[in-house]
């Protein structure tokens, strides 16, 4: 493009990205005039993503490989495109391209749906294209680069928006406990953080909770933190796995609940609040057996809870107050409840 038109017109990138195709397909608009008829352009964009996704399905690699950077490029900023490209069938042939053992494809293909998975129509083409959940998880635990599992951690995290897909993908043999063993394998920091968000998303269905707890997920978590890796992520899960009666009885153990307290003793801000939503959750969902065994740690955590409730988040404060009420209501002749009762009657 001509300096002088970069320096005069604000492009979105995705229209750069258009117009560069649109010369390399030797279209006789001028740049000019396309830069004045861009909102005009729908055929030509379609003609274009036809172009690429038949350079995918029948291209060589070369041609494969340059066709996927484009389609990434357009899905990035054109919601057009992203239409198109679904018309075109290319979400069916964006997904064998997730097994080449180039990383570039990888990479790119795995992006291009992750852009296409931003609209609702397109997140159902990908869950009921045949294969296409096998091979966005695949690529999660064995992606080429650490770019392509990391954009397949974003593709999945997308797609479980919808609760349908929580549950099948819930329900669907093998699934956590491969999930987990991803978990355990992974080996980078960004890695395992990314899948712990998937197993996040996946606990927001209720029916999760207890298939997680059923497969192991509680000790794998709790590995995290008593190896003080990834804490306050662990803890995220840990708080809606122990919001099911599988989750309380797993995690009111004295060894599980003393590692949570020592997190609500001198872990971050954040882990502090995260260890309160977990007591917290216990409480609510095991009732007074969960409150009694909670409440053996009075000693260690009263103190804490207090300095929650004046400095910690809204959300903190909250989960602070809501926990305290639980310990006051099952021991209020403990000196140690007793006076901090009085913060409770503040609001904060």
């Amino acid at each position: 493009m001509p300096a002088s038109i970069k320096k005069d017109v604000s492009l979105e990138k995705g229209d750069e990205t258009l117009i560069r195709l649109l010369s390399r397909f030797q279209m006789e608009s001028t740049t000019e005039n396309l830069l004045l008829h861009l909102p005009n352009v729908m055929e030509e964009k379609r003609e274009i993503v036809i172009d690429l996704v038949k350079k995918i399905e029948m291209g060589t690699e070369t041609e494969i490989e340059l066709a996927v950077i484009d389609l990434r490029l357009l899905t990035k900023h054109d919601v057009e495109s992203r239409q198109f490209i679904a018309e075109a069938n290319g979400i069916q042939l964006l997904i064998p391209l997730l097994d080449s053992p180039k990383g570039i494809i990888q990479e790119n293909a795995i992006t291009t749906l992750l852009n296409l998975s931003i609209s609702d129509g397109n997140r159902a083409l990908i869950m009921e294209t045949s294969g296409a959940w096998d091979a966005i998880f695949k690529l999660l635990g064995a992606g080429v680069t650490d770019e392509a599992k990391e954009n397949a951690a974003a593709t999945i995290f997308s797609l479980l928006i919808v609760e349908e897909y929580r549950e099948r993908v819930g329900q669907k043999p093998g699934t956590l406990s491969e999930l987990l063993q991803i978990l355990k394998d992974v080996h980078t920091h960004r890695g395992k953080k990314d899948v712990i968000k998937v197993i996040y998303h996946l606990a927001l269905h209720e029916p999760n909770k207890a298939r997680l707890v059923m497969v192991g997920a509680i000790p794998v978590l709790f590995s995290f933190i008593l190896q003080r890796r990834l804490v306050e992520d662990a803890l995220s899960v840990l708080a809606l796995l122990g919001s099911c009666p599988e989750g309380v009885t797993a995690m009111t153990r004295l060894g599980e609940l003393t590692t949570i307290v020592e997190v609500l003793r001198g872990g971050s801000t954040r882990a502090k609040e995260n260890a309160t939503s977990v007591l917290l959750a216990l409480c609510e969902t095991g009732r007074d057996s969960a409150v009694e065994k909670v409440s053996r740690h009075n000693h260690a955590i009263v103190a804490t809870l207090c300095s929650l409730l004046i400095t910690g988040s809204d959300r903190g404060k909250r989960k602070a107050k809501s926990l305290m009420r639980f310990l006051v209501a099952n021991d209020s002749s403990s000196s140690s409840i007793d006076s901090s009762s009085s913060f409770l009657d503040n609001e904060y």
